[in-house]
């Protein structure tokens, strides 16, 4: 469904001389990851104001793409499994979240189990997406750096903010996710 409208946008593209024809398929398939990406983030939306928390998609969304997108990790076969996978995990993630226990014991190892999974494996290549060496070595520093930066978070939150720990078990969350996305490759290999 989504890749025949993208198709149909993008040949509409075609026929109104926007793009030539040669680039069609290149924009169908941007306009299908447009389309995916802007459905899952309005179901993100939609649950999280059914969780009474409408910040957790931007804080999960905002952990996980910058790690995501440098670390690697799962790749879906398919738009429709990544989107129930997503879905499943950022729901059960809300449904945890209303459990009462104190998040000052879970957001610190979660950063500390995430930064160890990033500095053994990251990054983790899509296997229909091989990197270069040199495009491989910086996606390593830049989530090395991601996940430095986010362990000193997670320490100044689980010590001196203790007021915002809801927020940063969230954000915290959207890393373990992504650290766990590369688990799961390297365990399937």
């Amino acid at each position: 469904m989504i890749k025949a409208q993208a198709t149909k946008w993008a040949s509409g593209l075609v026929s109104f001389d926007i793009i030539d024809k040669k680039s069609e398929a290149v924009y169908a398939y941007g306009l299908e990851l447009l389309i995916s990406g802007f459905i899952t983030t309005l179901a993100m939306g939609v649950i999280s104001i059914i969780f009474r928390q409408p910040l957790a998609w931007i804080l999960f969304l905002a952990s996980f793409i910058p790690l995501r997108t440098t670390a690697g990790g799962y790749h879906a076969s398919s738009h429709a499994k990544c989107f129930a996978i997503t879905i499943a995990s950022f729901t059960a993630l809300l449904t945890l979240s209303q459990i009462q226990f104190d998040l000052a014991n879970v957001i610190l190892p979660l950063a500390t189990f995430s930064f160890v999974l990033i500095i053994l494996f990251s990054p983790v290549e899509a296997v229909n997406k091989e990197l270069n060496e040199d495009r491989r070595q910086r996606n390593r520093k830049i989530s090395i750096c991601i996940g430095t930066t986010n362990f000193l978070i997670a320490t100044a939150a689980t010590f001196y903010l203790q007021n915002y720990l809801h927020f940063f078990a969230i954000y915290f969350a959207g890393v373990f996710a992504s650290a766990l996305s590369m688990l799961v490759v390297k365990v399937k290999t």
